[in-house]
């Protein structure tokens, strides 16, 4: 069959276009809408017009590519119609990134890694066959905010919603110190981390921080979808020193009552299945369970 294709940078008039695609792409692979119309809004906002393209089929937009920069890495988005022209669509974008990926490049001598993530045998066959590597396997987990029961824990700790103003540096330090050995951990200046103030997803009411007494032991980063009804974890750590004290499972159950309290029915969030903290046993004991797994694959530009 002759496919009549046609490429182009998405603009805003395709917002409507684009929102089906999302929701065509989350309904058969996840079962569920889990981006919003917000958040396909805030990532147009955000991507310069040459690193996110379309690809046009007889007049119906079917796969897009979108590129961001964060240091040497390139997190990236390929997402095709899941259908029998799948790895069609997707070799026509890998070619869109990847003319993405070399124009950062020039700018910097610096070796760059464009990271992609597959939930499809589809789209894991064709990112090989256009020379991505498999490198990570994750876990999506989810739990469901009803009948929520509250951890116990020693009245020497206390939680507080992060102030922007007053606790970036403490919190910056502490995150730098929490994620330093863990998988693919790049260092972060204040500034660059001060950035994700400025999303418009951020909400300082919905960081929250851990302390004991005086010592920021811990920290847990939250966001609503209100479309979705679906909470988001982000980030979650405990410093080396305080783990093992069941504070990761008391973070846990502040932030699922708190993600309730603003509506929200489901909480989720990603994680390395590999990693060393055994991460996905604490969140299995908070209630958690795996929803779905996704492959992440690098491909150096």
């Amino acid at each position: 069959m002759k496919h009549s294709f046609s490429k182009r940078i998405i603009s805003m008039e395709d917002q409507a276009s684009l929102n089906n695609l999302f929701k065509s792409y989350e309904t058969e692979v996840y079962g569920e809408v889990q981006t919003s119309e917000a958040d396909i809004q805030e990532m147009m906002d955000s991507i310069p017009e040459a690193d996110r393209r379309g690809l046009w089929d007889e007049g119906d937009l079917v796969a897009i590519s979108i590129l961001t920069e964060k240091d040497h890495r390139l997190p990236s988005l390929i997402l095709a119609l899941p259908n029998d022209h799948m790895e069609l669509y997707i070799g026509e974008m890998a070619e869109e990134l990847f003319t993405s990926a070399r124009r950062k490049k020039e700018t910097n001598s610096d070796s760059k890694t464009i990271i992609l993530s597959a939930n499809l045998d589809k789209e894991k066959k064709a990112f090989e066959k256009h020379g991505f590597t498999p490198t990570r396997y994750w876990f999506q987990m989810k739990k469901d905010l009803k009948d929520l029961s509250v951890a116990s824990v020693s009245s020497s700790y206390r939680i507080s919603s992060f102030n922007p103003d007053t606790e970036a540096e403490s919190l910056h330090q502490v995150f730098e110190e929490v994620f330093s050995d863990h998988f693919d951990y790049h260092p972060s200046s204040l500034d660059e981390f001060m950035k994700r103030f400025l999303r418009p997803s951020f909400d300082p009411d919905l960081w929250f921080v851990l302390r004991e007494e005086k010592d920021l032991v811990g920290f847990v980063f939250c966001s609503v979808n209100n479309e979705t009804r679906l909470g988001e974890i982000t980030h979650l750590g405990i410093r080396k020193k305080w783990r093992r004290k069941g504070l990761a499972h008391y973070l846990l159950n502040y932030a699922f009552s708190k993600l309730k309290e603003q509506g929200m029915t489901t909480a989720a969030l990603s994680v390395d299945s590999d990693s060393y903290t055994d991460a996905t046993i604490v969140y299995q004991n908070a209630g958690m369970y795996v929803y779905r797994g996704f492959t992440r694959y690098d491909l150096e530009v």
